[in-house]
């Protein structure tokens, strides 16, 4: 759905089918109506369809692809076989629910911790949204790419689409007496017991409850190679003029979930009714370097949570240095005052201060003219102190900038802009807006078209480097500003830190992992029409995947990264991991990488393929190795024959009716 393209009608229509207010200007409906696609962008797949267990959301069966007698037969052939593992697989784990949904079916559930039952009531899906998903399964909006293969239809349907391929190829008498032959197929070929209920070989899988951060990245990247090929970036916005002095909230910097307002002035979580444990935020356009300065942000709402959801609402504010990590005060030169009444400095919490919360306003000041740098704080006009002291020469010139970081809230900034602040700054303290522009030290200004910018798909197994090198990589081009999107990326915005990090038990890290590969995947979607440039740190060891994903960054520059290791290093980096992250990769979802892992060719989709560690001429001979071992000790997949014998008979009528030789 291509919402600048709809009229006033249109897009009236669809705020009222979703229960949204339909009054105002057609730019207000427009961006009503994107931040509720984007909203429903976040129905979790793992309860209300797609991948996930629980069942899957209807959609239209797709039409089928002509195959054979084309140049990329083969391509789609490859595709198919990856499509029928990742299926079979993905099926038999849909038997039996995890345990995320298992907990809430058994008759008297063990109590659980505060930060477990939150995430569970986040993952939940909500019966009111059911519809908006149902709704937008088969539209081209900015989730029809992911949101339209996952339903019932895809199941019944799994043969994949070329990417040059448009919907509607089949008449649509012939598309149903198609699906009625292949149904009626699918029946016989189905082994019965005396019972006559199916029954087939299933593929192991392992008995532990916890699965680990490998598997749920294994279950979002299969359901994303099963999608139809997403729909084409949205045009790009054209940027108004800005005037280029003022002081405010930088959306080259921000998080990509954190959304910020139109006179970008404040902001708020973008997902925080689906994932109220994510922290984000931004820094200012400017900082400063000398004088006495001030800021003030004030909690204007906490954000309302869905029932049972314990997670707090929380506002984080300070100053933070240029390239320091988004988590404010979980850095070097990283400064923050907690609403909890905490400081936090590189990752250190004390007490400070008061708590503060909705309808708060915290002032922040920064005196350079002292011995040292002095950071204070106050709470609605009442002088808190002095919270932090910064050595100059530590500090070595570089500018503090104004930085917010939210949890389940909006904040609203003023950084002299207002004509009256919400209370008076102390003597000599004037705000950073009033600071010469020439005294302030202006932030990296992004590329003007999305033309400009690059994305670097990252390929390997569970524990070959990836991470390593993508961070490497970030740090030693710091011009270009890489935005490196991986599942620890987003677990480390999703923890809560404090004067004791609480320790997670088993099922409390294993929702919070599922919910970082789910927040990931929506996170890759956004990024394709943003201009950033971006390394995509999964696995994407499936060409299909790859794909996919790549085609979403259609005006990109994009790149690939292939990480292979040589086995001894593989296995001592695989046992590290295992370590720090205290899970192991379970063995079935490894084979299922290792069968399905191919090296990646350029092509029209790829721009440039290197190689992070062995070159292609060693890499190959090890990936073949893994693949021939994995695809002997995975069992056969029952649905694989019944799929392919349906699949064979549909190219047959396609070439019946011409559709196979290129004819109208």
């Amino acid at each position: 759905m291509e919402v600048k393209r709809l009229k006033v009608t249109e897009l009236r229509s669809e705020l009222q089918r979703r229960g949204l207010d339909s009054r105002g200007l057609k730019v207000d409906l427009a961006q009503r109506l994107q931040e509720a696609l984007d909203a429903e962008m976040l129905e979790d797949e793992a309860g209300g369809g797609g991948a996930g267990p629980g069942g899957a959301c209807k959609a239209e069966p797709r039409p089928v692809a002509a195959s054979g007698g084309g140049p990329g037969g083969d391509e789609e052939e490859d595709e198919e076989e990856e499509e029928e593992d990742e299926e079979a697989l993905l099926e038999d784990e849909d038997e039996e629910p995890p345990p995320a949904q298992a907990s809430g079916q058994a008759a008297q559930p063990p109590p659980e911790p505060p930060e477990a039952a939150a995430m569970e009531a986040a993952a939940e899906p909500d019966a009111s949204e059911k519809p908006a998903e149902e709704a937008t399964a088969g539209s081209g909006g900015v989730n029809g790419g992911e949101e339209q293969g996952t339903g019932k239809g895809e199941e019944d349907e799994p043969e994949e689409r070329s990417g040059d391929e448009t919907p509607g190829s089949e008449a649509p008498g012939d598309k149903a007496a198609e699906e009625q032959g292949d149904d009626q197929d699918s029946e016989k070929s189905k082994p019965a017991g005396s019972d006559g209920e199916r029954r087939g070989v299933k593929r192991q899988r392992d008995e532990k409850d916890e699965h680990g951060r490998a598997y749920y990245e294994f279950r979002e990247e299969a359901y994303h190679s099963r999608s139809k090929s997403p729909p084409p970036p949205e045009e790009e916005a054209k940027d108004e003029e800005e005037d280029q002095t003022l002081v405010n909230l930088d959306t080259y910097t921000s998080d990509l979930h954190f959304q910020v307002s139109k006179d970008r002035y404040g902001g708020q979580p973008l997902f925080s009714e689906k994932f109220p444990t994510l922290w984000s935020g931004a820094r200012s356009t400017y900082g400063v370097t000398k004088g006495k300065v001030c800021f003030e942000a004030k909690v204007t709402q906490n954000l309302p949570m869905k029932e049972g959801c314990t997670e707090v609402s929380l506002l984080r504010v300070g100053w933070s240095v240029d390239f320091s990590r988004p988590q404010l005060g979980e850095d070097e030169f990283s400064y923050g005052f907690d609403g909890r009444g905490l400081k936090a400095e590189n990752g250190q919490f004390e007490e400070f201060g008061q708590s503060f919360g909705e309808n708060d306003v915290i002032g922040c000041f920064a005196n350079f003219e002292a011995e040292e740098v002095e950071l204070s704080f106050s709470k609605n006009g009442e002088d808190l102190g002095v919270a932090f002291r910064i050595n100059k020469e530590s500090l070595a010139e570089r500018a503090l900038l104004p930085h917010v970081l939210c949890k389940n809230c909006v904040v609203e900034l003023n950084f002299g802009q207002k004509e009256e602040p919400f209370f008076p700054p102390p003597e000599e303290f004037v705000f950073i807006h009033a600071v010469p522009v020439e005294e302030r030290v202006r932030t990296a200004v992004p590329p003007k078209t999305i033309d400009q910018c690059e994305v670097i798909l990252m390929v390997g197994l569970p524990g070959s480097g990836k991470t390593q090198w993508a961070l490497k990589y970030a740090k030693e081009n710091p011009e270009k500003r890489y935005n490196v999107l991986g599942a620890e990326t987003v677990i480390s915005q999703m923890r809560m830190k404090g004067l004791e990090e609480p320790e997670m038990d088993p099922k409390s890290r294993d929702l919070l992992v599922q919910q970082a590969s789910q927040c990931l995947s929506k996170l890759v979607q956004i990024a394709s029409r943003t201009k950033r440039n971006f390394i995509l740190d999964q696995c994407n060891v499936y060409n299909s995947g790859q794909r996919r994903k790549l085609l979403l960054f259609k005006t990109f520059c994009r790149k690939v990264v292939v990480v292979v290791p040589n086995e001894e290093d593989w296995k001592k980096r695989l046992e590290l991991r295992k370590e720090v992250e205290g899970d192991d990769v379970p063995e079935s979802i490894m084979l299922e990488m290792k069968a399905n892992f191919s090296l990646p060719e350029k092509c029209d989709y790829m721009d440039e393929v290197t190689y992070g560690e062995l070159e292609k001429e060693e890499a190959q001979p090890i990936v073949t190795k893994y693949k021939e071992e994995a695809r002997k000790l995975l069992p056969p997949s029952e649905k694989r024959t019944n799929r392919r014998n349906n699949r064979n008979k549909r190219n047959r009528q396609n070439r019946s009716r011409g559709q196979g030789y290129g004819l109208p």
